[in-house]
């Protein structure tokens, strides 16, 4: 795609477009806002509500946003949102307009307007401004329709009276200006530009006023000139209160708070491109119609101070009440029950120029009242849960807020600047998520709670959701799409790959035998990654687990040679599962070291097998042999100390498998020895811990005392393959014995006596 000259014009895609109005990030220069007006065959708006900008920044349709300010690649840019085929039919023309705080656009450093594709980030449409001069209001382009197909051309038409002249001559009355006002001269023999029709009657609004230059990450709000307070869209096709505030100096309230840019996550850092960032706020390329809740007429009420909002007529279900207070102070609002006294609490904050939103659960079988509480000017707006920002794949934000997600399960990166005090540890952010068509709190689920600053990550499930978020500051989200596992490509590649919380079918390589599983799972958290083991009617039984296997390591799987097998997987980030043949399984041909899990093969006979630690830990160590057919029994268990321990290798026809279980940071030996290498006793021997005996007396009673510790042990006797066949004596307690090994299953000292 070529750049555009002025007056020149090209087709556009009718679909989502991302419209950015950009500038280089150059200290000084005046700060430029973006706004689009929606107007009709005569060239006008039909009303205060068909002017999008960053403090009204949704058109009653859906079908133009403004999504707010983006910083990277030296670039500072505003972003339009326009879905063409949502525009309707009494709207010919989408004007994308701009205006200049504190200089002229002559002073605004490598101007232009680029419209990109949602949903392929590819530009369609670019424009760069190369002859601006005393303008302080600029329309740098417009969306038209011509013969059914949408066109873009580059306008270029300056105005010297700023963005109340240029709202005027749309039809917007700015309160304080005067009709008609002059465009500007384009100078260097610009082209002749299309003559606007003049205006006619409009309700006064209040004039935008633009935000200021861009600060630091987590930097105090700057003092901005007085200005209009502007005045929210009232339900399209009514007629706005004659009741507008004064003007009066106040800090900037643009939405999402440019002026108070959240320091973004690391690994959302804008690339260094020759363009800005796009912002991520639109749905995914594969969103499906949802109704996040009843769409009905917008309900706008201002007030000062205590007031009451009520609004009748609303349908039931989920509702979003937006909230704007100016200036510094307290704001509270609840709603209110049938007595008319305090019910749920909606916003409790002291954050500056708040401007948020929360959710709430209608009944319809009365009007929906709320009491405000707040120490200034604040409005109160009633809109459908549609009108809600989409998370797409990130957003930033500040203060309370209502989201809605349509995408498939994800990592969300959560990043809090704390609160707005500058102290570490202050201020909380909370996130609930509910599903779409109900905010209803016994449908919520906590995703996150966290006081102080943070940057976490935090498991998201499957769309549609409501995400309804608390905080005290400036907070960003990112959310990364969990690759999902092709089951045709993991069985021909064998190996099972995904990120999040999954159910995954295992595919066993050698059906009707066990097989191997190497396993890395990543813990999303402090708190640890679990699996199950899902049998056919969901019901779970543990199965690896972070605390007792480590994040990674090998064990065997399929124990009865099944075709194949269900996994959940919990609090996991990354992770990989590849099931392999039992002969990748090395040979346990003498001694071995190792840390973690592990599995090894024993072809012969039974034998005696000793197990040591070898780290200075205090972790779980285990010792296990595996039958072909899947039977298994405990050959050894390793206290808190690096005392060797002993036991048996049960064999079942001339080969085992014997699995080694321990977090990765459990280091140990295995030493393999022959049966008769078993103590040998007739009257009394003493020990601690699992060991392997030979009773070579008579028959007779013998008696099984511990150390009195409170330890649990049992004596098993064996049989001619080692395999435990008989429970003797569970504790200390007498039993009868014959000649042959048995087994000792005890952490403590324990002592066997006739």
């Amino acid at each position: 795609m070529t750049h555009m000259i002025k007056g020149a014009n090209v087709p556009v895609p009718t679909e989502v477009l991302r419209v950015a109005v950009s500038r280089l990030a150059q200290a000084g220069s005046p700060a430029v806002d973006a706004s689009a007006l929606l107007l009709d065959a005569a060239g006008k708006v039909r009303g205060d509500a068909d002017l999008v900008f960053y403090n009204q920044p949704q058109h009653p349709s859906g079908a133009v946003r403004h999504l707010g300010a983006t910083e990277g690649g030296g670039q500072l840019a505003q972003w339009l949102e326009l879905d063409l085929a949502r525009i309707e039919p009494a709207v010919q023309r989408v004007v994308v307009a701009a205006s200049c705080d504190g200089g002229t656009f002559g002073a605004v450093p490598g101007l232009y307007v680029q419209a990109v594709s949602a949903a392929s980030n590819m530009p369609v449409a670019h424009y760069p401004v190369v002859d601006a001069a005393d303008e302080t209001a600029f329309v740098l382009g417009e969306f038209y329709r011509r013969d059914g197909v949408w066109k873009f051309r580059a306008v270029g038409q300056g105005w010297a009276t700023g963005l109340a002249g240029l709202a005027t001559d749309f039809g917007i009355m700015v309160e304080g200006a005067a009709p008609q006002q002059t465009p500007s001269t384009a100078p260097h023999g610009a082209q002749p530009q299309p003559q606007y029709a003049q205006p006619h009657p409009q309700p006064q609004y209040a004039q935008p006023h633009p935000q200021p230059q861009y600060a630091q990450p987590h930097s105090q709000p700057q003092p901005a000139p007085p200005y209009a307070q502007p005045q929210p869209s009232p339900a399209y096709g009514q007629q706005p209160s004659p009741a507008y505030v004064q003007p009066q100096p106040q800090p900037s309230t643009g939405y999402p708070q440019p002026h108070q840019p959240h320091q973004p996550h690391p690994q959302t850092a804008a690339p260094q491109d020759a363009r800005p960032q796009v912002p991520q706020t639109a749905a995914p390329q594969d969103a499906r119609p949802v109704s996040f809740g009843p769409e009905f007429p917008v309900h706008v009420q201002r007030g000062r101070g205590q007031g009451v909002v009520s609004v009748d007529g609303l349908p039931a279900g989920p509702v979003l009440v937006e909230l704007w207070h100016q200036g510094e102070g307290y704001t509270c609002v609840y709603t209110l029950n049938k007595r008319n006294k305090d019910d749920d609490l909606l916003f409790n904050t002291t954050l500056e120029d708040l401007r948020g939103s929360a959710a709430v659960q209608h009944k319809g079988d009365r009007p929906l009242r709320l009491r405000v509480d707040a120490d200034n000017d604040w409005t109160v707006q009633i809109r459908p849960l549609s009108a809600a920002r989409e998370l797409g794949s990130g957003l930033q934000g500040r203060g309370p807020e209502v989201l809605t997600y349509r995408g498939k399960l994800a990592d969300l990166d959560v990043s809090f600047a704390g609160d707005e005090d500058g102290d570490d540890d202050g201020g909380s952010m909370s996130i609930y998520t509910s599903p779409a068509g109900t905010v209803h709190e016994d449908k919520r689920d906590m995703l996150m709670y966290e006081v102080g600053r943070l940057e976490q990550t935090f498991p998201l499930t499957e769309g549609p959701l409501i995400l309804l978020i608390e905080a005290d500051g400036a907070w960003s989200l990112r959310a990364r799409p969990v690759p999902v596992p092709d089951p045709v490509v993991a069985q021909r590649t064998g190996m099972y790959e995904g990120r999040g919380e999954q159910t995954v079918t295992l595919v066993n390589p050698t059906p009707g035998r066990p097989c191997l599983l190497d396993y890395t799972i990543v813990s999303e958290d402090s708190w640890g990654y679990r699996t199950e083991l899902l049998d056919e009617y969901d019901e779970a039984e543990p199965y690896i687990e972070s605390s007792q296997d480590g994040e990674s390591g090998r064990l065997v799987a399929f124990r009865e040679g099944q075709t194949e097998q269900r996994i959940r997987i919990k609090g996991a980030a990354d992770w990989s599962l590849r099931p392999m043949p039992l002969e990748q399984a090395p040979p346990l041909q003498g001694p071995v070291e190792g840390a973690g899990r592990a599995v090894f093969r024993h072809t012969g006979g039974p034998m005696m097998l000793t197990l040591e630690r070898t780290s200075r830990d205090e972790d779980s160590l285990t010792v296990n042999t595996v039958q072909l057919g899947g039977r298994t029994a405990i050959v050894a268990q390793s206290g808190s100390g690096r005392r060797p321990v002993s036991g048996p290798v049960w064999v079942q026809s001339g080969e085992c498998l014997i699995s080694v279980r321990a977090p990765a940071g459990t280091a140990w030996k295995l030493t393999p020895a022959a049966a008769q290498s078993a103590e040998s006793f007739d009257q009394k021997i003493s020990g601690r811990g699992y060991t392997l005996v030979h009773y070579s007396g008579p028959e007779t009673d013998l008696v099984f005392f511990s150390d009195g510790s409170g330890a649990i042990g049992a004596v098993w006797g064996l049989d001619a393959n080692f395999e435990p066949v008989q429970r003797l004596t569970v504790g200390p307690g007498k039993f009868r014995v014959g000649p042959g090994f048995l087994q000792v299953r005890i952490a403590s000292k324990w002592t066997l006596e006739r």
